[in-house]
């Protein structure tokens, strides 16, 4: 009898939990597929939506390469408060994947650490709707964003071809948040900044709040990729002209915060195209601002061996990884005095 009692228990309990997973798994695909529906039909919205009565005005122009833009874009994931209260010298726009943790812990331990300066600096890292796994990755995004506070995201597709979208966004938080910095530095995800040489050798904290100023690696009379297979590909319906005006490249670039506001002023009524940088230097052309030439070798768009007192008389070097970074940057801080 007893035999019988424990064999009895060997099938009801596996079947008890069958039946309890059962239940469980079908809940779970009914809530993920309200998940999904209900991200399905945000999107939806977000692309079909009429725009406001305001917005008429704006010639009306549609192409697949060119971002909507006036748009009433909405915060998803704000910091309202990261300026509250403080007067920031400096406020890094970092542009990074909503995917990518990786590298935004890997910037928040090395030159995204506001603790190492001995001015004000405010790290705040830009990024859209993700594009794989949306749901699961949404929801690791506002957990980050409660544990940092440093993550700054609207409701636009988180893809390479809205990246002025994404820079235009940071500049709009800056306006709207963080009115109060003097300079913003917009960056990208894989570099090397050194943040004591900009605020020391580019801006200098001793001297008044310049005005009108943009600097960063600077690019004369580039024509316009007009090959469909090139990713940088504009075709003459976006951009007409056979050069842009003067622009610095993408990977890091400085201005003054009334150029910020400047900046998204005038965007609001001149055609976006997706290369942030180009878009940056045409608005910079409609304003008649003139872009500051840096010392040389200043910001860089190569990769250079590394050398703890060599990268010290540069502001930016590119194509770091984050293994790279973390590897050299503690060497870099501790040899600061050596230098």
């Amino acid at each position: 009898m007893a035999g019988r009692s424990c064999l009895r228990k060997f099938f009801v309990l596996p079947l008890l939990l069958l039946i309890f997973l059962s239940f469980y798994l079908l809940y779970y695909e009914r809530s993920s597929q309200a998940l999904i529906n209900e991200w399905i039909q945000d999107y939806v919205k977000l692309h079909h939506r009429e725009k406001p009565a305001h917005m008429l005005t704006y010639p009306a122009f549609k192409h697949p390469l060119a971002p909507p833009y006036p748009y009433p874009y909405k915060f998803l994931i704000n910091q309202p408060d990261k300026c509250k209260n403080r007067k920031p010298f400096l406020v890094l726009m970092v542009l990074v994947e909503s995917h990518d943790l990786e590298s935004r812990q890997t910037i928040r331990e090395t030159w995204g650490n506001d603790s190492l300066y001995d001015v004000d600096v405010v790290t705040v890292f830009l990024v859209g709707l993700p594009q794989f796994a949306p749901v699961l990755i949404q929801v690791l995004l506002e957990e980050e964003s409660l544990v940092y506070g440093d993550i700054i995201q609207q409701d636009f597709m988180d893809t390479y071809y809205n990246l002025t979208l994404k820079t235009l966004m940071g500049i709009e938080w800056v306006t709207k948040f963080c009115s109060n910095t003097s300079y913003i530095m917009k960056i990208d995800n894989d570099m090397f900044l050194n943040v004591d040489y900009v605020v020391h050798k580019i801006l200098d904290p001793e001297v008044p709040l310049r005005e009108n100023f943009f600097t960063g690696d600077i690019r004369f009379n580039t024509p316009p990729f007009r090959d469909r297979t090139v990713k940088w590909y504009v075709p003459k319906e976006i951009y007409p002209n056979d050069t842009y005006p003067p622009y610095c490249t993408g990977p890091g670039y400085v201005f003054s915060i009334d150029v910020a506001k400047k900046i998204y002023d005038v965007a609001q009524t001149i055609r976006v195209i997706p290369m942030e940088d180009v878009f940056m230097g045409i608005c910079l052309y409609e304003l008649h601002i003139k872009i500051t030439i840096p010392e040389p070798w200043t910001f860089n768009t190569n990769k250079f061996f590394y050398d703890a007192c060599g990268f010290r008389l540069f502001a930016t070097v590119h194509h770091f990884s984050n293994y790279e970074l973390r590897s050299i940057w503690k060497d870099f801080v501790d040899k600061k005095s050596q230098c």
